[in-house]
């Protein structure tokens, strides 16, 4: 019987792979480094503040990982040129892109909105997303697997909310930007998919539970799920199960992981 890839040992299952997480210094991105790290992967920390990137890189170091941080803001070309260079540098070429970047924008109703929120908002979450995962296709595009990306939208592109329109059009708008990168990068071996979380205790997360306590109160209620919150590790799971070697088949997908928020 030949051997079943669940049957490795954890610290081989990504041996010899080389994984870059965008906004790996915390939240979900951290949660799937340390995962990423106990396979065996060599791992690229990055994003913004480069602090916190830095501080999870070493902290998977200590761990035993062969892990280096670096600054990259995903909207500044030079920079992502830069942490492209330096990981293949280190490490010999790229395998895995996870990109957990995003931000919000204050809760305001859309007539409230401005030019400049809307083109900050989608600069990060759609812009730096799509120019982050063509470069890194450039580089892929070259290896004899190909490679494997995940983008992290969110359940907001799905379920729209008051008062965060720009927000819920650009998580919308990764969704597409996933299927339409799976079409095109197929022919080189690159499957391209996403996760789309619901509430999960991220520090943003909390941010706006802070602001906002009656949210929180909400978000109870409305979810059909007995667990309210989604786990930093679940999402770390759903990203691994995408960037693992037995999914070979799947491409252009966005898992929802919301509880069931959405199916109601």
């Amino acid at each position: 019987m030949a051997e079943h890839w669940f049957s490795k040992d954890p610290k081989e299952q990504l041996a010899g792979k080389t994984a870059i997480i965008m906004g790996g210094g915390s939240g979900i991105g951290k949660a799937t480094a340390e995962l990423f790290a106990a396979a065996g992967a060599n791992l690229m920390i990055t994003g913004v503040p480069e602090q916190i990137c830095l501080d999870t890189a070493a902290e998977l170091r200590e761990g035993g990982a062969n892990a280096i941080g670096m600054l990259c803001d995903g909207t500044k070309p030079e920079q992502v040129e830069a942490m492209i260079n330096k990981t293949i540098e280190e490490f010999g070429g790229i395998d895995i892109l996870v990109s957990t970047a995003g931000i919000t924008l204050p809760r305001m109703n859309s007539i409230e909105v401005t030019e400049a929120d809307w083109d900050k908002i989608f600069s990060v979450n759609l812009k730096a997303n799509f120019f982050l995962c063509t470069a890194v296709a450039r580089v892929m595009k070259d290896n004899p697997d190909g490679g494997k990306m995940v983008v992290i939208s969110s359940q907001r592109g799905i379920s729209s909310m008051e008062n965060i329109a720009p927000y819920c059009i650009t998580k919308a708008a990764v969704m597409g930007m996933v299927r339409s990168l799976a079409i095109d990068f197929a022919p080189f071996g690159i499957q391209v998919n996403g996760i789309a979380p619901g509430y999960v205790m991220t520090p943003m997360v909390e941010q706006v539970f802070a602001n906002n306590p009656a949210q929180q109160e909400y978000v109870y209620g409305r979810t059909p799920s007995k667990v309210k919150m989604g786990s930093l590790e679940e999402m770390a799971e759903a990203i691994y199960f995408l960037c693992s070697p037995v999914t070979t088949y799947t491409t252009g997908q966005t898992l929802i992981l919301d509880g069931g928020w959405s199916i109601q």
